[in-house]
């Protein structure tokens, strides 16, 4: 049996001409003031953030921009109380006429399809058997398959592969995320959407006119960019061909997800 979930796991705003006590107050009112300090940022043309721990705003004394990360834990810390993705990405596009920020730039929106348990359909291994029959297409041009290893421990964390140019303002990352976190291998693999600037923009502002079609839209997506053909079909033209069986079903099960949470 296996489990199926989406979820939002990384979120790259910029905000200008605004201050941390005001952005704060607006995104984040359920924070507590008293939890965020100050500390270098790491980023590049940013000096300094201030953190919660897990939400970060980064920015420059030079500058009256803020930049705000929300990491893979920073969004599930935010989904542990009363939260809702609809009303903070409406409180994003809504910042300038609120007169919280003269301007926002979504940079960068990340979605993961996790499937976790016994029959886990798509994998690299899926893609390059696809590949190698020549029955595999996709509007990207390039795919690209890495061994990976952690430096720390030398560990391998399996094949990744991304389908499409990582420089792309759109691409799809797949990895085994059990192997990633020390677990058995083949136990959770993740298909991972990464949007930036209009990709990016286009995602919220659909998420914010209605979240219950959030499954729909990411269905629709994987579909445009990853096509596993029949090897059994008698059309010649490869692009023509029906999507295999196993694929369509794959598809589906993303469609019926609901943009829900992970602990």
């Amino acid at each position: 049996m296996t489990k199926m979930t989406i979820s939002i796991d990384f979120v790259s705003i910029s905000l200008m001409e605004t201050q941390f006590p005001m952005l704060v107050s607006y995104l984040f009112p359920s924070l507590q003031q008293n939890d965020w300090v100050e500390c270098q940022s790491g980023i590049k043309g940013f000096d300094k953030q201030y953190t919660n721990d897990k939400v970060r705003f980064h920015f420059s004394d030079e500058s009256p921009t803020q930049l705000l990360i929300l990491s893979g834990s920073a969004c599930r810390y935010l989904e542990t109380g009363n939260w809702s993705w609809q009303l903070f990405f409406k409180k994003v596009l809504d910042c300038k006429t609120a007169g919280i920020a003269a301007y926002f730039r979504i940079k960068r929106l990340d979605i993961a399809v996790d499937e976790s348990g016994s029959s886990i359909q798509l994998k690299p291994h899926t893609i390059d058997r696809y590949l190698k029959q020549g029955v595999f297409t996709s509007r990207a041009t390039r795919i690209l398959f890495l061994n990976e290893k952690k430096i720390a421990s030398r560990c391998s964390t399996g094949i990744s592969c991304y389908i499409g140019q990582r420089s792309s303002k759109a691409y799809i990352f797949i990895y085994d995320k059990g192997l990633e976190q020390g677990m058995e291998a083949d136990r959770w693999y993740r298909n991972e959407i990464r949007l930036r600037d209009p990709f990016a923009l286009k995602m919220v502002d659909s998420i914010v006119r209605d979240p219950r079609l959030f499954g729909v839209l990411v269905a629709e997506y994987v579909r445009k960019r990853l096509q596993f053909r029949s090897p059994t079909s008698s059309i010649k033209e490869v692009r023509r061909r029906p999507l295999v069986g196993w694929y369509g079903r794959y598809l589906d099960r993303i469609a019926a997800c609901e943009l829900s949470y992970r602990y």
